[in-house]
């Protein structure tokens, strides 16, 4: 399957959500029923690879997507290097929350796609001055996941209390130098 050139927002009268499957249970469970009602509650926003060749009036099959949305975490949560440059309270990040590639466009390079995409997104909106964010982050889902996010460099992993909880984080300032 050939996706098209550029991600557009989730549309469940365009799309379909039903034939996804990424080989993650928990990724094609959050886009074939919750990415929707996520955004119709503006909890986050979804946005979306489709598939090329698709008759007109046909939903078109998603070959990747992912997920944006904001959140907060806590100075002590940074790693020592950067915790001292931010002030003592919540600090802004945007949260890279899904972000998957279905079986039958694997080898496309559209995981890095999606990733490069969510970043340009994030940076976009925080110089344009329309939401804060100091970096973003991803929860990291399994040893792929973070085997994937390691080999761009600049990801660094969050403190957690909870041990087997794996988040990464990236500041802004070396995701324009990426």
């Amino acid at each position: 399957m050939q996706a098209l050139k550029r991600f557009v927002p989730l549309d469940k009268a365009l799309h379909d959500r039903s034939s996804f499957d990424c080989g993650k249970a928990s990724l094609n469970t959050f886009i074939q029923r919750n990415a929707s009602q996520g955004m119709k509650a503006k909890l986050n926003f979804t946005w979306v690879l489709p598939a090329a060749g698709i008759a007109r009036g046909e939903k078109k099959p998603i070959c990747a997507f992912y997920t944006l949305s904001v959140c907060h975490i806590e100075r002590s949560s940074l790693p020592d290097n950067l915790a001292k440059s931010y002030p003592n309270y919540p600090l802004p990040v945007f949260i890279l929350a899904q972000l998957a590639v279905d079986n039958n466009c694997q080898g496309q390079r559209l995981g890095i796609s999606g990733l490069i995409n969510a970043l340009r997104r994030c940076v976009k909106l925080s110089q344009g001055g329309e939401v804060a964010g100091i970096a973003v982050i991803v929860d990291v889902v399994d040893e792929d996941a973070l085997g994937f996010y390691q080999r761009f460099g600049g990801f660094q992993a969050l403190k957690s209390e909870n041990s087997s909880d794996v988040r990464l984080f990236i500041p802004m300032k070396q995701i324009l130098n990426l």
